[in-house]
């Protein structure tokens, strides 16, 4: 068998795989979470190292980004506001979104649609073209902010997101992610408006005040 067909067999392999974890109830506990990244993280690992198929890959997945581009950009840089920068981000962390939009543990009303219009083979390749473009640096914010910033990025978000913020174990890449769109999320996360749903980041969310929120999103916005 080629490495292509073999690639197309690991791929069809990877969709079931994922399927079969997601078939499950919205309130999933977080030993069931964990479990699910884990899954998914080796798998797309292992259609990466097929150089020719991954290459196909992301060349659909391109095709498949043209709606997305209307507010995540036409580099995975966002053009509208309180929308994530997606160039460079985690694939697993893409799909794991995708699947969250799609059976309402998120909510974003042109999200939530467009996942349940896509299929699990889309998903996976917009995740794989998103995740080989090049991030930037969203940057800005006052400068005054970064020290206080650092301090709580390193006590409450590296030990998943990483030291570097480029994200660890299938969890969200942060560094250089937006002002606006942190301080968004974070607090969805801590008024807990159903939009999201996830008990780690409320646990943090709660923590922090509004200037907090500010200084550790200043923090991460800078990040490379």
């Amino acid at each position: 068998m080629s490495m292509l067909a073999l690639g197309g067999a690991f791929t069809i392999l990877l969709i079931g795989t994922f399927t079969l974890a997601y078939a499950q109830p919205a309130e999933l506990d977080i030993a069931t979470q964990e479990k699910i990244i884990q899954e998914l993280k080796p798998r797309i690992e292992a259609l990466k190292s097929d150089p020719k198929q991954l290459a196909r890959t992301i060349e659909e997945g391109r095709n498949r980004t043209v709606l997305c581009r209307t507010c995540h950009g036409k580099d995975g840089a966002a053009v509208k506001e309180l929308v994530p920068n997606l160039a460079g981000q985690n694939p697993v962390y893409i799909v794991d979104q995708f699947q969250r939009f799609g059976d309402g543990r998120r909510y974003d009303y042109l999200m939530s649609g467009l996942a349940k219009s896509f299929s699990d083979e889309d998903k996976i390749k917009v995740a794989l073209y998103y995740s080989n473009l090049e991030p930037k640096a969203s940057g800005g914010g006052d400068p005054a902010l970064l020290s206080e910033g650092e301090q709580l990025f390193t006590a409450i978000c590296s030990e998943c997101h990483g030291t570097d913020g480029h994200g660890e174990k299938g969890y969200a890449r942060l560094a250089g992610q937006r002002i606006d769109y942190v301080m968004k999320m974070l607090t969805e996360f801590r008024d807990r408006t159903g939009r999201r749903s996830n008990p780690w980041m409320t646990a943090v969310a709660i923590r922090l005040s509004e200037p907090q929120m500010r200084a550790v999103a200043t923090y991460i916005a800078n990040l490379k």
